[in-house]
Order: structure tokens, then sequence, then C-alpha cells
């Protein structure tokens, strides 16, 4: 990709908060369909047989709807992009100010839906009625105790029993509290993006072969910042492509090859468990997939566009919030309605968790934001007052490509 980039620095990338809105409402599915312990994949159950509606859900290119783990992968490329952009963006970026507003960002809300989840799994008892070993038996609490809120709220050696996906902002914190590693690392691959990207691959194979949850997750945030670091050259391209005649069939064909790599193991089928070397090696181009629907994303206007629309926006603008309160509503409701159907409970929990994000977001999310930055700017003046550097920079504005993603899901 060339270097050289005819695109101003100012262009926006709303259509990414689109794409986190949809990856946040597949992760909701996800765990809705994880209540039928039918479910393909999901714990102690999972055997559909064939033809039948579960699986045709999971063995065929429907699944990307329900890929709930996949898609916190392109919440991890999302991050790493745009966590990484304003400092690649700012030759004076506030690092002081950055540590501080990072955490507050991400802890704030954390801690919030963590005591939300608490008062709904004090609301109902949370026998399972399901065998041992199930999803929704690992994910009940029957013994409820104030010391599983300070757990969940310790994202780095806590227990997230209460509310599952907090799994992954371990991963998030992580990332933030070491992003000069990941920015310098990714500038150090920026002409060598092709060698950086396959190592990121690698990596996610070997974690996946190993067991090794940090080199699973991690790289996909490499891959996110590698964008950043190469994104001017990507719009270049893309500007390319689009004065093309056969631009449509190219995104076309990238965009539909990236969804479809990123569930290659269920396109497998069942089989797949067999053959663990082969899902492995599936697995570690997970991140790579995700990157792809990046950059269709960014490039190919008509898709921009549908991710750039009201709907998908909105899903945007509550995404994080729907992400860290959607399960525990989910459990409530399938005890809620335990005498009846497993579907009924999703009729009314999926409603429910959409509108408690909604208010979520209002409430809490927004406020951490203004939080965040005060923190920031507080710790930013200290610094040079404790330390006479006046000609330090203040705090680092969001880079305007970035502006708009702040109120988004990072995680």
């Amino acid at each position: 990709m060339a270097e050289k980039t005819t695109r101003p620095a100012s262009t926006r990338l709303t259509a990414l908060d689109g794409l986190r809105g949809l990856a946040a409402v597949i992760v909701v599915f996800h765990h809705a369909l994880y209540t039928n312990p039918d479910f393909p994949g999901a714990p102690g159950g999972g055997n559909a047989p064939a033809g039948s509606a579960m699986w045709w859900i999971s063995y065929t290119p429907l699944k990307f709807a329900t890929a709930g783990v996949e898609s916190v992968i392109v919440f991890f490329v999302l991050s790493g992009l745009v966590v990484t952009l304003p400092v690649v963006r700012h030759r004076g970026f506030d690092w002081v100010a950055y540590f501080p507003r990072r955490v507050v960002r991400l802890m704030v809300p954390v801690t919030a839906s963590v005591l939300l989840a608490a008062a709904w799994v004090a609301a109902i008892p949370q026998v399972s009625t399901q065998p041992k070993g199930t999803w929704l038996s690992n994910s009940s609490t029957p013994n409820f105790s104030w010391e599983y809120i300070v757990k969940a709220i310790d994202l780095l050696g806590g227990d997230g029993q209460i509310n599952n996906p907090l799994w992954s902002l371990r991963w998030e914190l992580l990332f933030s509290l070491a992003l000069p590693v990941f920015a310098v690392a990714a500038i150090a691959v920026r002409k060598w993006w092709i060698g950086g990207l396959a190592l990121a691959c690698a990596l996610t194979w070997l974690g996946a072969r190993a067991g090794s949850a940090e080199l699973e997750y991690l790289p996909a945030f490499f891959v996110g910042a590698v964008i950043a670091v190469r994104l001017d050259a990507v719009r270049n391209v893309a500007d390319r492509i689009n004065a093309r005649w056969f631009r449509h069939p190219l995104w076309a064909a990238l965009t539909v090859g990236s969804g479809l790599l990123m569930i290659a193991p269920w396109l497998v089928g069942p089989g797949i468990t067999q053959l663990p070397e082969l899902e492995h090696a599936l697995k570690g181009l997970v991140p790579l997939a995700a990157a792809g629907l990046v950059v269709a994303v960014l490039g190919w206007k008509p898709l921009r566009a549908v991710f750039e629309s009201r709907p998908f926006q909105f899903a945007g603008t509550i995404s994080f919030s729907l992400y860290l309160v959607h399960v525990p509503i989910l459990i409530f409701s399938t005890y809620l309605f335990a005498s009846e159907p497993w579907y009924v409970a999703l009729l009314f929990g999926i409603p429910l968790a959409v509108l408690v994000s909604v208010a979520f977001t209002w409430l809490i999310e927004k406020r951490s934001h203004l939080w965040s930055k005060a923190v920031g700017t507080w710790a930013s003046e200290r610094y040079r007052a404790w330390f006479g550097r006046e000609d330090a920079p203040a705090e680092a504005a969001p880079a305007p490509a970035t502006r708009e993603l702040e109120s988004a899901k990072r995680g």
C-alpha cells in the first residue's frame, strides 16, 4: 500500500460505530441461544440433528448471526484501531492524561453493570433445572453474596460469575494499560504490515492450540493497531479501488470472504472437533477476518452507508451498554418464565435488555465520558504543576477521525 494519501485526516469513522453495534447484537443472540442446551457450541450440550433448525443456525452461513465469540474479536480489533489512532495522529499525545482517563472510561460502566447484575441475580432464585455443566447452570448464582460483586469488579484477577461478558473487559483493560507497547510495535511494522498481521495470526493460533488466552486474544488488538498506523494507506487504496469498474465485486468478495472466514470452523461441521489442528488454524485467522470486515466497512461506499444508517448507529450508540447488561437480564428472564418454552423468556428478555441498555447509556456511560475527561485533565494539570512542566502538552484532544467513536463500545 502506498504511504501517500490524498484523503484528509479528518474523515470520520462513524461506520465503525455501526459495525460495533452489529457485533453487540450478535453477541446478544449468541447468549440468548445459549439458554437452550441443544444449541451447538453451548457448554454441556449442543447436539443438533442434521437438518434441524439448530443445525441450520450453527453449521451454515446463518451462523454469522450468532457468532458471539467471533464478534468479540471484532470488538478487540476495533478497540485496537480506535484507541491507537490518537497516539499515532498526535505528536504530543498526553500519556499522563490517557491512563487515568482510560481506566475511568472502562471501570465506571463495568462497576455500574456489576451492581445492576447483582440486582437481577438477587431478584429471583437461580436454581437451574438444566443438567450441571450447561451454560445456564454455569452462569447461575444460586448462593449469591456480596463477595461476587467484588470479584466481578476485579477485572484482572476476579470472577465474572454474575456477569460473564466481563471476561473480555479484562483483555480490554490489559490492552489499554499496555497501549505504548502495542503502538510502538504497530509503528515498527508499518512497512512490513503483512508480516505483522501474519505474526498476529500465528500467535492467535498458538494461543488456541496451547490454551493460552493471552496469546489467543491480545493479538487481535495488535491487528487493530496496525490498521490505525496504516489507515491513510488503507483509505488511499480504497479510493483507487472505488475508481475502478470492478469495485463492487471486489468489495463484495472481501466482505463475504471475511465473514465466512470468521465462522469457518462452524462451516466445517460438527466433525471439526475430530480435527483439532484444523480448528486451531482456522481460529488463528479470525483476527484477519475481522480486519477484512473493518476495511470493507471503511472502503466500500454502499456498505459504509448501511453501517452509517440510523438503525446501525443506534445499535452502535448503545453497544457497550448492551454488551454489559444483557446476560444477567437473559438469565433473569429464563428463571422468570421457567415454566414456559425456552424462547418465551427471550421474547421478554431481549427487548428488556435493549431498554435497559438505552437507559444505561444515558445515565452511566455518557457520564463516564465526562468523568474520564475531567480525570485526565486533572492528572495532566497536576503533573505539570508537580514537575514544573509548563511546556508539557495539555491533554490531547481526540483525533477528528475518532471523535465520533468515543461514545461507542470499546470491548
